[in-house]
């Protein structure tokens, strides 16, 4: 999968290639708006990241010009802008997903990781005996559908995509609150919990004490738990 960075920091735009390289993207980097549309008009893109204070194209204007002509890729948006109207404005525009500056690289690799698997037709996300089909938003053990609300389908999504990952709380909730509707620790608790009772406990879903949540199949190494 190609991925476009359009970050104007050279030192944060290497960073984020050689972390979505490692991940498996096939990564170029533009440093402004104005050296990205060629680029995107050009196509074969599978997703971009984009920043939006940029030189002289800013990202929002872009991000109209791609959308104007009909350009429906992926794109997340990382800024330094964290008002909730800013987010509002780049969802409005056509984005896919935002993201605060300042950010993990595990954080952004989680998000263009969503992305990927939303891009590829809903791939089927499997762990184990676990297995999430994206397209119906259902996840079933054993080929057996389980019945679970919209919140928990998305935090179990979310985990699925980063399984052997560390998964912290507050990745949960700016997962859970990009369209601004609050989401709260205790919250994210209770959806764990829910998910743990009605996939039964003996799938590899840990809670790690302090740090978060950490989704692997059964056979994998137990990780040091309060679970």
């Amino acid at each position: 999968m190609k991925a476009l960075i359009v970050e104007d920091n050279d030192n944060l735009a290497r960073s984020m290639a050689t972390a979505l390289s490692e991940a498996g993207f096939n990564i170029t980097v533009a440093n402004d708006g104005a050296h990205a549309l060629p680029m995107l008009v050009q196509g074969g893109f599978d997703l971009m990241v984009l920043d939006l204070g940029l030189p002289e194209l800013d990202g929002i204007s872009l991000l109209r010009k791609l959308r104007h002509q009909q350009n429906t890729i992926p794109v997340l948006i990382i800024s330094a802008r964290d008002t909730l109207d800013q987010r509002i404005l780049g969802l409005e525009e056509g984005a896919d997903d935002y993201l605060c500056k300042p950010f993990s690289l595990d954080e952004v690799v989680a998000r263009a990781l969503v992305r990927r698997a939303k891009h590829f037709g809903g791939e089927t996300l499997s762990c184990g005996r676990l297995a999430f089909l994206p397209d119906a938003m259902e996840l079933r053990i054993d080929g057996q559908p389980v019945t679970l609300h919209r919140r928990e389908l998305e935090v179990m999504e979310y985990l699925m995509i980063n399984q052997n990952r560390l998964v912290s709380k507050d990745q949960i909730i700016d997962r859970l609150s990009t369209m601004g509707e609050p989401v709260s620790y205790a919250a994210v608790e209770t959806y764990i919990s829910r998910i743990r009772k009605k996939i039964g406990y003996d799938f590899g879903l840990k809670t790690v004490r302090g740090l978060g949540y950490y989704l692997a199949p059964k056979e994998a190494p137990n990780q040091e738990s309060d679970a």
